[in-house]
């Protein structure tokens, strides 16, 4: 599943998930390979937004157990926005990253069995307009 966010026709945000089958093939895992956001459209709850998107998603499947991904160790922002989700740290993984350093990935996991759906506009923040460094003709 990939979702991308718009704002008029700029992309400025985008998930992109997999299925993966759980070793005893059993039930399958929702991984998130990747959540983006446009620095400047960061805090306009777009990430939330997608990162809802998903979770309702994958949540709708009783055949889909959890969600995991890979945060790079020292980005505690991004591991601090999804433990606001009710993602728990499960493990670190050593050497994940070839070309970043440290090279090591925090792995985070979420029982989407106990996820509440919740409407992906439903946000605490409010919206506000963040213009265009686009020049229009």
């Amino acid at each position: 599943m990939t979702q991308l966010a718009y704002i008029g026709d700029e992309l400025v945000g985008a998930i992109a998930c997999r299925l993966e089958l759980t070793p005893m093939k059993s039930a399958a895992r929702l991984y998130l390979m990747t959540v983006g956001v446009y620095a400047p459209y960061r805090n306009g709850a777009i990430g939330t937004r997608l990162l809802r998107h998903a979770l309702n998603e994958g949540s709708a499947d009783s055949f889909i157990e959890d969600a995991y991904l890979h945060v790079h160790t020292p980005n505690t922002e991004a591991i601090a926005f999804y433990k606001r989700f009710g993602f728990v740290e499960d493990g670190v993984v050593n050497n994940y990253y070839k070309r970043l350093e440290p090279p090591d990935a925090v792995v985070l996991k979420l029982n989407l069995r106990e996820w509440k759906v919740r409407p992906p506009n439903n946000t605490q923040r409010t919206r506000r307009h963040i213009p265009s460094s686009r020049s229009n003709p």
